[in-house]
């Protein structure tokens, strides 16, 4: 009678141990991450120190993001920018994202802060006026990019409304070419809105506690293998004795 169980005994055996091998490379795969964040958190803060000028070196992004950057613009209003589903401490907005031009015509996004909306309001809001010229002082930051989210998807107005910050389709959807990095406004602090220096999403420390959790996760499995093993083993005994009985 126990001859049909067994199959599925061992499908659950075997789809217990790779899901701990799964659990187990999760880990330590958040450890890994929680190293690079370490290292790129160094980089960061010794960038920080050091200043560029426009034209920007010819690096990628990556490598630009966290100098600083100081030069006078010239904003180009009729581009201008909200990231859409943005939210600081609770409040849900947009993200003010201006395009500027440096002399010579090339163009960068600054980073004018968080704009803060009612919920549900799909309403654009009204946005100070800019000068013609701003000087400006600030660090440059990488845009992240999320793969469930990674169209524009743009509104036309007189304010266009998108959905992700992709620089490259930005650049396309412009047909002008634009600085691989954003510019986070620090100087004038009276120019925009609420901004903080934030290139990092997920500190080290929040990774090391992913890896906790997928460990726990692989311990908690193999409690259950080992338990699931014991009970086959008693059944088997048990079916042993009433056969010699």
């Amino acid at each position: 009678m126990s001859q049909p169980v067994r199959p599925a005994i061992w499908a659950a055996l075997i789809a217990t141990v790779l899901a701990i091998g799964v659990l187990v490379k999760l880990g330590f795969w958040q450890l890994d991450r929680a190293e690079e964040k370490r290292h790129l958190m160094a980089q960061l803060a010794q960038r920080a120190e050091q200043t560029l000028h426009w034209p920007l070196p010819d690096w990628p992004g990556e490598q630009l993001a966290g100098y600083r950057l100081a030069g006078t613009v010239e904003p180009v209003t009729e581009r201008t920018l909200l990231l859409d589903n943005q939210t600081l401490d609770g409040q849900v907005g947009y993200r003010w994202l201006q395009p500027a031009r440096f002399d010579g015509g090339a163009w960068i996004l600054l980073d004018l802060g968080f704009v803060p909306v009612a919920r549900g309001d799909r309403t654009l809001p009204t946005l100070p006026t800019l000068p013609e010229r701003l000087s400006v002082s600030g660090r440059l930051y990488r845009p992240g990019h999320n793969p469930l989210n990674a169209h524009l998807l743009p509104e036309a107005g007189s304010v266009t409304r998108i959905q992700a910050l992709e620089l490259a389709q930005l650049s396309d959807h412009w047909q002008q070419p634009v600085a691989p990095v954003v510019w986070l406004v620090e100087q004038p602090e009276l120019v925009g809105f609420a901004r903080s220096w934030q290139p990092i999403n997920l500190s080290p420390e929040k990774h090391q506690g992913y890896a906790l959790q997928w460990f726990g996760l692989a311990v908690a499995l193999v409690i259950i293998l080992l338990r699931m093993i014991q009970i086959g083993r008693l059944q088997r005994s048990a079916q042993a004795d009433r056969l010699e009985t």
